[in-house]
């Protein structure tokens, strides 16, 4: 068996879940092999092909089973109608599984939606910090680095990021953006 696999910051997950995960319909994600991440540690939601987190989760819970150990109970949770859908879906992923594979249940609960999505390049960029949260800190600290980085900044705040990048452009956001986490990390607010 292949070695454990730690889930630190971010989950990817097949785009054709996105609105399952958003709507509260898929509440784990199911993984074959061994997988760890610490309960009540938060991660990014982020849906491939397109690399773009759709959402901050709490990782709930980490349970580790056989596949014929799966239950309609585990299809469900995980936004299936039941378990041989499931497993049509997981041998469709990692090829044909087999009764006492190993695979761990993932539970975690959304705490935060992008209503536009952020892309992935971006976060690892921001050390892994929201560019709303970073955004909002800036204008509610009242901070000053210059007047392009305050107008931009301003903007996502104000608008969000497409409007953002749609005005200035994805370099100088997010240039102005990372200039913002600097300032706010020296200050100690972050």
């Amino acid at each position: 068996m292949a070695k454990t696999i730690q889930i630190r910051k971010f989950m990817l997950i097949d785009n054709a879940y996105k609105e399952r995960i958003l709507r509260g319909k898929k509440v784990t994600t199911i993984r074959y092999g061994k997988y760890e991440a610490k309960p009540g540690s938060e991660v990014y939601i982020v849906i491939t092909p397109s690399d773009t987190a759709i959402a901050k989760a709490k990782i709930k819970g980490i349970t580790k089973k056989k596949v014929k150990e799966l239950t309609n109970e585990d299809a469900k949770r995980d936004g299936f109608k039941d378990v041989r859908e499931l497993l049509r879906v997981l041998n469709k992923i990692y090829g044909e599984l087999y009764g006492d594979d190993e695979i761990t249940i993932i539970e975690f609960e959304v705490i935060k939606q992008f209503k536009e999505g952020v892309p992935l390049k971006w976060l690892k960029g921001l050390n892994y910090r929201d560019p709303y949260e970073i955004a909002k800190l800036y204008v509610e600290n009242n901070l000053k680095i210059s007047p392009d980085v305050d107008l931009i900044v301003k903007k996502v705040h104000e608008e969000g990021l497409k409007a953002a990048v749609k005005r200035y452009g994805p370099k100088r956001v997010r240039g102005a953006l990372l200039k913002a986490y600097h300032e706010l990390y020296a200050k100690g607010i972050i």
